[in-house]
């Protein structure tokens, strides 16, 4: 890449050191929410766990201990969708997050790339024109491109979080 001035380089890197650690930031609170979750996870377990063991060491049937088991089965099934739900929820929300930084980037990238390429073509030499017309319409046609990948991409997200959404719903009208 062409910089006409150390301060264009410096600049750059330096935004590019923030949105990094800006990234280490955001990753770092979304394993906080999940490691959360995890615990309270691995407390109700550990707690219902413990209430089935003092259940079968208290001299009940075999039959009421199946029947106590069988009750707690639709139970079991709702806390682990509740769980499925909130991992995705905050996966969701990682993602969003993400993708906004990322997007935001770019434009910034592109803004700046366009600034250093028109500086370039304003002092490029004669007889360049052609070379410098077909590197702009490369760049452009990355451009386009990129931006048909992105809103492919948020068209895939969209409708993946969307059959997550609604199958936790026709599991629990089974």
């Amino acid at each position: 890449m062409y910089f006409s001035t150390p301060e264009q380089f410096v600049s750059i890197q330096s935004a590019n050191v923030a949105v990094a650690f800006s990234l280490a930031q955001q990753t770092f609170q979304y394993f906080e929410e999940l490691a959360k979750l995890n615990l309270q996870a691995a407390k109700a377990t550990f707690a219902e766990s413990e209430q089935a063991w003092q259940m079968a060491v208290s001299g009940k049937t075999p039959v009421e201990l199946f029947i106590h088991q069988a009750s707690n089965a639709q139970p079991v099934a709702q806390k682990v969708l509740s769980y499925n739900s909130h991992a995705l929820e905050i996966t969701n929300a990682a993602q969003a997050e993400f993708l906004k930084i990322f997007e935001d980037r770019f434009a910034q990238s592109n803004t700046k790339m366009q600034t250093v390429f028109d500086d370039f073509a304003r002092n490029a030499p004669t007889g360049s024109e052609l070379a410098v017309t077909a590197f702009k319409s490369a760049v452009s046609s990355a451009g386009a491109a990129y931006d048909a990948m992105r809103k492919a991409t948020a068209q895939a997200i969209a409708l993946a979080q969307a059959s997550q959404l609604t199958a936790p719903d026709s599991a629990r009208a089974k």
